[in-house]
């Protein structure tokens, strides 16, 4: 009741007024609401963290979309069979969804490279590979004074997992997220939940906090809660971590996402 339901989308406005959406969830039909509201025309940036369908299903019902009264770019990761049009296409067409006259044609799409940043006005989107299965992503914005906010929605750190390459890759992540002021991961279990969801590429929250801690993040927000779990289990895992993060002398602040939660950088 109070953290919400809604499958990933968080919305990102930088100091240029530039929109950027991450994931296209069910949560972005409330966000589309909202935006055709306030009247803005300018280009909607969506950039996705991979294909699965709780993170695209809201594409369709994103009324900005739908009324055709603005420019819509979807960004996603190269690895897949299929290209990102094609993708985009089916999600839009019958049997997924009836045929609505013009609702591409003001929709672009971009297939992106690992190594290569996009720029979206005075912002600049990195990506780094997660530990999660279909090619998703860690995706982290700078400003022009440098990281401002890192999401990290479906990705299993697997500290349990020693091995050499494991080991590399957390490393090479914690670099990546060095400093950044606001890190939204992946908390979907508690510790003891791990042992059975080996593999399934998702995080706990306290697995989040270690690395938070790690990577000296300002802010940790706990995000893609269970769906199973209500507010008090949540809120118990706020607190758990919090008491991490003060038993190893860090500074970091830890919140749970919840819908509508709004974050200045």
């Amino acid at each position: 009741m109070r953290y919400g339901g809604n499958t990933p989308c968080v919305e990102v406005r930088a100091a240029d007024d530039g929109l950027l959406i991450l994931d296209a969830g069910t949560g972005i039909r409330a966000l589309g609401a909202q935006l055709m509201s306030d009247g803005d025309a300018r280009t909607a940036h969506i950039f996705l963290s991979h294909r699965h369908s709780d993170h695209v299903l809201g594409l369709s019902h994103f009324a900005p979309l739908i009324s055709q009264t603005r420019e819509v770019l979807i960004c996603c990761g190269d690895g897949e069979t299929a290209s990102l049009q094609s993708f985009v296409d089916a999600l839009l067409s019958p049997p997924m969804f009836p045929y609505v006259d013009g609702i591409r044609s003001r929709l672009g799409v971009c297939d992106w490279q690992h190594s290569a940043a996009r720029q979206v006005g005075t912002s600049g989107v990195h990506r780094f590979a997660a530990q999660h299965p279909g090619e998703a992503a860690v995706l982290r914005i700078d400003d022009a004074q440098g990281p401002a906010v890192a999401y990290a929605p479906d990705n299993e750190l697997a500290y349990a997992d020693q091995s050499e390459a494991t080991v590399r890759w957390r490393a090479r992540l914690a670099a990546f997220l060095r400093g950044v002021p606001v890190l939204v991961h992946d908390a979907t279990y508690r510790d003891e939940e791990l042992p059975a969801h080996v593999g399934w590429g998702h995080s706990s929250s306290l697995e989040a906090t270690r690395l938070a801690i790690e990577c000296g993040a300002g802010m940790l927000v706990l995000f893609h809660h269970h769906p199973d779990r209500d507010d008090e289990a949540v809120e118990r895992m706020v607190e758990e971590s919090r008491a991490m993060a003060m038993q190893a002398g860090s500074a970091l602040r830890v919140l749970a996402a919840w819908e509508g939660l709004a974050l200045s950088v």
